[in-house]
């Protein structure tokens, strides 16, 4: 007996994380369709896949293009994995909330007009604990976000559980720590990417602080593994710190890259003001409902990357 086909929006669907998501239900015959938006019309870098059903390119901030989206499909779930701003970037507390708050909410007003319940969000790991020394991090923490993106990601949540209140939406939160693996473009965000990539072209790469900085990194595959294991348990209404455990300093990531890379080379700049230095993240719950995790090392998971970054240049 076949397994039905559900269909997912996926709210940046060409990004790193979206990208990953749609390679992940590819490469294990996940029974899901994609309903890509994002805001170019084609994946800027040629990626391609059988699981995309349609793609809508076009302004989160335009609530017409996001009322066709769902006059025209029957959406199961919506995974929400876009932003328009990046941690340490996010200045403009404005132009964050007016770029991902209120379009996020006028999803889930479109999603109760249409009667899809299930949303998954990508919030941050780092960004909304912010300068809690309370370590390692628990969801039921205090939250002391010092940017604006931080603000807005816990904001969304708020938002997310209040529509589950109000019209029986099901969000499931996943705090995310830093990720990094395959399919990443982005030049701003993403310090393993970035940093390989630098060192693979040869250009000069800039350390904000003095590289001491300590966080959990989780490479792409785990994370989407992790997604799908919740979305099969049918989880809901529930948020998850999601990371490796595996805790490193800038310093250790460069000098692991430039093994690979001999030539690489770095300075060091002062530390960006939005930038929470180190966190850890508490996994414990999310341990709870699917059982401890095998996770990819670091060391496996920058050898897998270079590998494929050096057959992408």
């Amino acid at each position: 007996m076949e397994k039905e086909v559900k269909t997912i929006l996926l709210l940046g669907g060409f990004g790193f994380i979206g990208t990953n998501l749609i390679k992940y239900i590819e490469n294990n015959d996940l029974p899901y369709k994609v309903i890509v938006f994002d805001k170019f019309e084609r994946h800027p870098c040629g990626v391609e896949s059988n699981v995309i059903e349609r793609i809508y390119s076009g302004d989160f901030m335009d609530c017409f293009v996001m009322e066709k989206v769902f006059e025209e499909n029957h959406i199961d779930n919506v995974f929400h994995c876009l932003s328009s701003t990046v941690p340490s970037r996010a200045f403009n507390a404005k132009y964050d909330i007016e770029s991902n708050l209120v379009p996020t909410v006028g999803v889930l007003d479109l999603m109760v007009k249409h009667g899809v319940k299930k949303i998954l969000f990508v919030s941050s790991g780092g960004a909304v604990y912010g300068g809690n020394e309370l370590k390692p991090h628990k969801e039921d923490d205090g939250l002391f976000p010092i940017s604006p993106y931080g603000i807005t990601k816990i904001a969304i949540e708020k938002y997310l559980f209040s529509y589950a209140t109000l019209y029986g939406m099901e969000p499931l939160v996943l705090r995310l720590s830093n990720p990094y693996g395959k399919y990443h473009f982005s030049t701003t965000q993403g310090i393993v990417n970035v940093a390989l990539r630098a060192a693979l072209h040869r250009r000069p790469f800039v350390v904000w602080g003095d590289g001491t900085a300590r966080k959990d990194y989780i490479f792409i595959d785990d994370f989407c593994k992790i997604v799908f294991s919740l979305i099969q348990l049918n989880v809901h209404s529930k948020v998850f710190n999601v990371a490796s455990g595996e805790l490193l300093d800038v310093n250790t990531i460069l000098n692991r890259i430039k093994e690979l890379v001999p030539t690489f080379r770095w300075d060091y700049s002062d530390p960006a003001k939005l930038d929470i230095p180190s966190f850890e993240l508490d996994t414990t719950r999310l341990q709870n409902v699917i059982g401890e995790q095998t996770f990819v090392s670091f060391e496996e998971g920058l050898g897998m990357l270079y590998n494929w970054q050096v057959e992408n240049i």
